[in-house]
């Protein structure tokens, strides 16, 4: 009898390495990152989902997940979906961390679009097909193995947790990121460039890697040289005969002088009008341009304003709020030098 016990728990034993051994292997990050690859690469988006870390699923639920890559593919993208391959290059461990990148070979699509393109152009200007006639024509020609590819390296992040390795994509970080750079492109778009720089700058503490946001840091640090520039000029640029008259049309205008008691001639003058209420507040503001040279412009807002010249101006108030009391500021707001 004793004999058989030993032997039982022998066997226990080996059942318990087995066990272990197997959960080693099913848990290894190179097979998971394998499957999340097949996955995610070819569909199977919530079997991908599967392999996210804990931090990532509590950050994006799968439903949100879903919802990004839910879209009706076409006969042509399925079969492009089936030229995609992968392989794991290298996978450095080092303890619960680990990080490992692939080698990743799909359609080349930017090839593939100029193709497209082309094949547009022909029915267009050519035999008049119909859009589901072009794509038809394109899934004929994409039926073998002349697919333009491009192979590109992929680096992945990965973490170990209780029931195993799972992909650390970051999620919490990158909505950081997206909602920083947001804020930076937002700011730049209102010309608050200091302000831009350093959201932008705030981008990259939290990703060194954000390519975007040091090009953007870069091109602010000369617009904000140029913007010196600029301010240092404007005080040059004087705003004279600055009255509220009628107009020839027979209503109201704001009219004015500019001057360029500065040393540079200008293509470009862009100036503010602040229309005033009855205890000189701002209720309404108009920008308008008395100098522009462009190909667009006509006149004599299309002739540069020349060191010690003087360019008149008059604008009509037809669209002003009726609290206006007839009172105007005006500010020069940019300059560009010829």
């Amino acid at each position: 009898m004793r004999k058989y016990i030993d032997i039982i728990a022998i066997m226990c034993t080996l059942i318990v390495i087995l066990v272990v051994g197997c959960g080693k292997i099913r848990t290894n990050p190179k097979d998971i990152l394998l499957k999340y690859l097949d996955a995610s690469l070819h569909g199977r988006y919530e079997e991908a989902y599967h392999y996210f870390s804990t931090k990532d699923k509590a950050v994006k639920s799968l439903q949100e997940y879903l919802s990004e890559q839910a879209k009706e593919e076409s006969p042509l993208e399925q079969a492009l979906a089936s030229k995609i391959s992968y392989r794991i290059k290298e996978v450095t461990v080092a303890g619960n961390q680990a990080k490992a990148n692939a080698e990743v070979t799909t359609p080349d699509l930017e090839a593939i679009l100029k193709d497209i393109l082309g094949t547009a152009f022909i029915s267009a200007f050519g035999e008049k097909k119909e859009e589901k006639e072009t794509e038809k024509m394109l899934e004929e020609k994409y039926k073998g193995n002349n697919i333009p590819m491009k192979t590109t390296i992929q680096s992945f992040d990965m973490v170990k947790e209780a029931d195993g390795w799972k992909v650390f994509f970051d999620f919490e970080k990158k909505e950081k990121v997206d909602k920083a750079m947001s804020q930076a492109q937002k700011l730049e778009k209102e010309k608050k460039l200091y302000a831009a720089k350093e959201k932008y700058q705030e981008v990259l503490k939290l990703d060194s890697k954000a390519v975007e946001a040091s090009e953007k840091i870069e091109h602010l640090d000369v617009e904000i040289e140029n913007f010196k520039e600029k301010q240092t000029y404007i005080d040059k640029i004087k705003i004279t005969k600055l009255k509220v008259a009628k107009s020839f049309l027979g209503g109201l205008g704001v009219f004015g002088e500019l001057k360029n008691l500065g040393n540079r001639s200008l293509k470009e003058v862009e100036i503010t009008i602040y229309f005033l209420d009855k205890n000189g507040k701002p209720i309404f503001e108009e920008v308008h341009y008395p100098v522009l040279v462009s190909e667009y412009s006509f006149g004599d807002i299309n002739k540069p304003l020349k060191l010690n010249y003087t360019r008149k101006f008059g604008y009509s108030t037809n669209d002003v709020p009726s609290d206006w009391a007839k009172k105007v500021r005006a500010k020069i707001t940019n300059i560009e030098f010829e």
